[in-house]
């Protein structure tokens, strides 16, 4: 059979863009090429004499020889036509075709020829190919970060349980009759354990925000409350290196704004807190201003300090992950670690932006700028009584706390409540009886989510304090189990408090979701513990 047999029809056919090629069956029921038209000879890179009379193993051999015969095989045996995809080797680049084999019958109904029809697909192969390493990697990197984030989350759980016992145990003896050289002792192991827990946040925090995990939560909120609470907090710290900590908040400044308190409050803790550990003397400010008028970022939150100060080569250096590590021989100056890092990117955020002002020996001025709301007129702005119109020393803020805190109560203060506590750490179990032990409530222990719910069912309680990660039965199960008992038997629900090492958002949603009704992360204050129990 020659190819000029089909010159009529191969005229017609080489002027189109799709390899077509024609195979005769033979007596011994092998398909032969018979004919290819100018655009299959181009994907073949064959002549008519390279592949008249043979099969596609013989003219192909190795595994697309055996492939391409298998399919035209297939074609015959089955009588009907089929689309396949082919690969064609070659020493520059390997081609893609995807072909479809027609059979066709003569008058008598034996099929006596294939034509296929084929198309190039390489682009589209290399395109899906891409695609597919670029998937794969994305999956890979998304591995890697929830690796990660398993491995820093179960880091946080291990480091927060002991330092639970550390902090708590370190709390109590605090309150104990020691002379000075005991309290100096108590007091540094408490200041180096809250220290590493401040570490231990900014590495969460900070992973979270590599991994774009921070979320943002619009509420109304008091940002002079906020801006006061703040100072309370870090007056001692500053007052313990002889600084003087105020604040600035004037009158005429909204008091209630829409945004995430939570976030601003963080980012606030952090730029005072950076401001009194590098001031060695003088004081650190944090002022409030507001301008209604400005189309952009009405709202400024600055702290301005007496420190060393920045040198401005160096100021975008301060806001580097890990820069304390990285630069050794300059940390009094850039020694900031994760706190600014964070800070910064909070700030990006809630689409904002932080400005450094700074000349050395003459402190520096941090100042962030944000575009929060003004909250409803009646959250709206504050009076002049609660306005600060003039630097404040806050100082003045300790004397506005309530007289009876959470850890001044009175003696016995819980006395007749019963108190249910599932906790495996027989450390954490200490520290949980020696905080409430003088309250008067009357506690019973259960080393396992399994031991709580029966010693529930069994003796019952007007509240439980549940650890989350306990073994045989952990506290979320518990939980479930104690709530559906609850509704089968047609009784109130009993408050149930997450006393947990596990610290991420995603915990707390966890725990709301299976019927807890609070909060606690570990380590955890004898204020908070007892402000949650009688919340």
């Amino acid at each position: 059979m020659q190819q000029d047999e089909f010159s009529d029809h191969f005229e017609v056919l080489d002027s189109v863009e799709i390899a077509v090629i024609v195979l005769k069956v033979g007596g011994d029921g092998l398909p032969r090429y018979v004919a290819m038209n100018t655009k299959a000879q181009e994907f073949t890179k064959l002549g008519f004499d390279d592949f008249a009379g043979k099969t596609a193993l013989e003219l192909y051999g190795g595994a697309t020889g055996r492939r391409a015969l298998n399919h035209h095989l297939d074609v015959i045996a089955a009588g009907r036509e089929a689309t396949y995809d082919i690969v064609l080797p070659a020493v520059q680049k390997t081609k893609y075709l995807s072909t479809t084999l027609r059979p066709v019958f003569n008058d008598d109904g034996r099929l006596v020829y294939l034509v296929g029809s084929s198309t190039d697909i390489t682009s589209e192969r290399e395109r899906d190919e891409a695609l597919e390493l670029t998937r794969l990697a994305l999956d890979k990197a998304e591995e890697a970060s929830q690796a990660k984030e398993r491995f820093l989350a179960n880091m946080s759980h291990e480091i927060r349980t002991p330092m639970n016992g550390i902090l708590g145990m370190c709390e109590l003896l605090k309150e104990t009759a020691l002379d000075d050289q005991q309290a100096l002792f108590a007091d540094t192991i408490f200041n180096s354990a809250t220290a590493l827990l401040s570490v231990i946040n900014d590495v969460l925090d900070f992973s979270k925000i590599q991994a774009d995990k921070i979320s943002l939560r619009d509420a109304p909120f008091s940002l002079l409350d906020l801006v006061q609470d703040v100072g309370t907090l870090l007056w001692a710290k500053a007052a313990y290196k002889g600084l003087d900590l105020r604040t600035d908040y004037p009158a005429d400044v909204p008091r209630a704004f829409i945004g995430d308190a939570s976030k601003i409050r963080q980012i606030l803790m952090n730029l005072l807190g950076n401001a009194i550990k590098f001031t060695g003397t003088g004081q650190v400010t944090a002022s409030v201003s507001y301008d209604p008028g400005a189309a952009k970022h009405p709202l400024r939150i600055s702290v301005s300090d007496t420190g060393p100060g920045i040198d401005q080569s160096q100021i975008e250096q301060i806001f580097s992950a890990f820069e304390q590590v990285n630069r050794q021989t300059t940390r009094v100056v850039e020694g900031t670690g994760l706190g600014l890092a964070i800070t910064r990117a909070l700030v990006e955020r809630m689409g904002g932006r932080i400005d450094v002002a700074s000349v050395p020996g003459q402190g520096a001025v941090f100042t962030v700028h944000l575009d929060l709301r003004q909250a409803d007129a009646e959250d709206g702005a504050a009076s002049p009584e609660d306005g600060v119109s003039c630097v404040q020393d806050q100082r003045l803020a300790l004397n506005i706390q309530a007289v009876n805190t959470p850890s001044e109560l009175p003696a016995e203060a819980l006395k007749g409540m019963r108190i249910l506590v599932a906790e495996d750490n027989k450390t954490n179990q200490l520290v949980v009886r020696k905080m409430l032990k003088p309250t008067g409530a009357d506690l019973l222990f259960a080393a396992n989510g399994q031991l709580a719910f029966e010693a529930y069912i069994s003796a019952g309680c007007d509240l439980i304090l549940m650890d989350l990660s306990m073994p045989v039965l952990g506290g979320l199960e518990a939980t479930r189990k104690i709530r559906q008992y609850e509704q089968d038997a047609a009784l109130p629900e009993c408050p149930i408090i997450a006393l947990t090492a596990n610290a991420q958002p995603s915990d707390v949603e966890a725990c709301m979701a299976v019927g807890m009704n609070d909060f606690l992360s570990k380590p955890f204050r004898k204020a908070e513990l007892l402000a949650r129990i009688l919340r």
